[in-house]
């Protein structure tokens, strides 16, 4: 009977406009994912100021730092300074209004005051802050004597690179910092999207449940198939919502992969850089822990919503359940920090949480295997346990209506 009900609940809702909607969405963030550091560099460029124009008010009576910032003006191709010495403030701010400029930067002493028409251009903001504390490290270095080739020796850059040893190694590797970065975006996406698939599924399974409870079909079902049929039918039927999305997402991955490893796509569409290939071993492990969380959490939505006796009253029951959801996102989300760190250990072993926090880690780091297959075996036993207390409270649930029972009824349900 449960392939029934299985068949159902797929045919139902695979058509529904959200289940659409998602999974287009997902097929649209593979082929985002794969064009990763070409949109990342064009999305940095366009958002830096590619020319910076400055009318310059020195008000103070002390030397000040206009002569280094016309010095800089005159280094650097992409910065423009007008000494707008003789006007007053509402004369040089006209000016900055009429041909259309970076802003106007007030000078009085130590203090600088930039006036500006978009002050919430953060980036144009914080780069015209580099340009005048460079400007005020020249300044310093004058006044104590040093010369041009000193402070560019005081200030160069230090050689800087990580590289990792694990302890049973001897040889290590060089850390990429952009390929870091790059993963980071892309564990992020998916994290992202097992996070929205939770919550959908979730929801969807105490949906169904709560409508034909609703509706009274359910008195009907129950005469012909047992509960926890009716349980199974339904997290199973949704789950093959999600198998076949993921089968989609996989394929759509597979796809850019073998695109971007050829020159075809990226001189299709004009893109010298070359396509970044979702890595197959990534797609993989968001599959597993993507339907190690849905079952976990899939079992518990379809009790809260056989607690309930209208659709109405359905965000009531699940809320908690969604916070729970929440809280492995962000705890994911902070584990991006520091993935080996005892917090991310720790909330990658809890049922709750492991499905998000653990594959972070997984895209992130190189967690030991002993803590990964400890992840997987905590998640699949406590699927069999939450499981098994949903389908008590579930077969006794969808025969309740009225007012919603409380948690001590609950506990009295699990304990009969």
């Amino acid at each position: 009977m449960i392939p029934v009900l299985v068949k159902r609940e797929f045919t139902t809702r695979v058509k529904g406009t959200a289940y659409i909607l998602t999974t287009v969405v997902g097929v649209l963030v593979f082929i985002g994912l794969s064009f990763l550091p070409p949109i990342m560099e064009r999305l940095s460029s366009s958002i830096a100021p590619k020319h910076i124009e400055l009318v310059v008010l020195d008000q103070g009576i002390e030397s000040s730092h206009l002569p280094f910032l016309l010095q800089l003006s005159q280094e650097r191709e992409d910065l423009t300074i007008r000494d707008a010495s003789g006007l007053d403030e509402r004369a040089a701010y006209a000016m900055v209004l009429d041909e259309n400029l970076s802003g106007l930067l007030l000078i009085d002493g130590p203090l600088c005051t930039l006036v500006t028409p978009d002050s919430k251009n953060v980036v144009l903001n914080e780069e015209i802050e580099n340009v005048v504390n460079q400007a005020a490290t020249l300044w310093r270095a004058t006044q104590l004597g040093l010369t041009q080739d000193e402070m560019q020796s005081l200030f160069h850059a230090v050689d800087f690179r990580i590289r990792e040893v694990a302890p049973e190694q001897e040889d290590g590797r060089e850390v990429d910092q952009v390929a870091q970065t790059q993963a980071m975006v892309l564990a992020y996406f998916l994290l992202f999207m097992i996070y929205m698939a939770l919550i959908l599924y979730g929801n969807m399974v105490a949906s169904g449940v709560a409508e034909e409870k609703s509706s009274r079909i359910m008195e009907v079902m129950v005469s012909t198939v047992k509960p926890v049929e009716l349980m199974f039918g339904k997290i199973i039927g949704v789950g093959a919502l999600g198998l076949l999305q993921f089968f989609v997402w996989i394929s759509t991955g597979l796809v850019m992969t073998f695109l971007g490893r050829t020159s075809f796509l990226g001189g299709l569409l004009g893109v010298a850089e070359p396509l970044r290939a979702v890595p197959l071993g990534g797609i993989l492990w968001f599959g597993l822990y993507f339907l190690l969380g849905y079952f976990f959490y899939a079992s518990i939505f379809a009790a809260a919503g056989a607690l309930v006796s209208r659709v109405e009253e359905v965000s009531q029951v699940v809320s908690l359940l969604m916070m729970f959801i929440m809280v492995g996102f962000f705890g994911a989300y902070f584990s991006f920090l520091n993935p080996n760190s005892s917090f991310a250990v720790t909330t990658s072993l809890i049922p709750f949480t492991a499905p998000m926090v653990m594959f972070a880690r997984i895209m992130l780091a190189d967690p030991p295997l002993v803590q990964v297959a400890a992840s997987v075996v905590i998640m699949l036993l406590a699927i069999a346990v939450g499981t098994w207390l949903s389908s008590k409270i579930y077969r006794i649930g969808i025969l309740l209506y009225g007012k919603r029972p409380s948690l001590g009824q609950v506990a009295r349900f699990l304990k009969g």
